[in-house]
């Protein structure tokens, strides 16, 4: 169904299985083997996205499933309480996996300069989600591209400041933690 509507890719969240909130719904999910993803993975040509991946050892069972893309995240600490912070686990994810899956971050990102953090951390891209709902309620079509343009002109002067003529330049010494 996704093939036919178009979308430009699929995925799955591979931490909050077995949440009580989807069972309330009648809609049980219980945590996947390696297999089953691979199994999921292949009953479609769009790319796939596991989401949810906190560690070295999840991120490498996810290239084993032949994913395109990990997006490590915590879901803003909403699954499990006293998760680290995307930012916490990102350099060591992306040491073990960059340049065999995608990596993109999801957490807590909310400027310009957290974006360049996150990919001098390792992540090939950023994924931001509240802000634009915040910016969509609040002014509609304007409100997101007003948001954008935020976001794009802080990355811009952060970059600027650390050196950085492309998003290729980015890198470690950025962030020097």
């Amino acid at each position: 169904m996704a093939e036919d509507a178009g979308v430009f890719a699929v995925g799955v969240d591979i931490d909050a299985a077995g949440l009580i909130t989807l069972a309330l719904y009648g809609k049980p999910v219980g945590p996947k083997t390696v297999e089953e993803i691979k199994e999921l993975v292949q009953s479609t040509k769009l790319p796939f996205i596991l989401k949810g991946v906190m560690t070295v050892e999840d991120a490498m069972l996810a290239v084993e499933t032949g994913a395109n893309a990990i997006v490590v995240s915590n879901h803003g600490g909403r699954v499990l309480d006293h998760t680290p912070g995307v930012a916490e686990v990102l350099p060591e994810i992306a040491k073990a996996v960059k340049g065999k899956i995608t990596i993109l971050a999801d957490g807590g990102v909310r400027t310009g300069v957290d974006v360049l953090k996150m990919i001098a951390l390792g992540a090939d891209a950023v994924l931001i989600g509240r802000p634009f709902v915040t910016a969509s309620f609040g002014g509609a079509e304007e409100g997101v591209k007003a948001y954008i343009d935020k976001i794009a002109g802080e990355l811009k002067s952060a970059m600027i400041l650390t050196g950085c003529s492309s998003i290729k330049d980015i890198d470690e010494r950025v962030v020097r933690y």
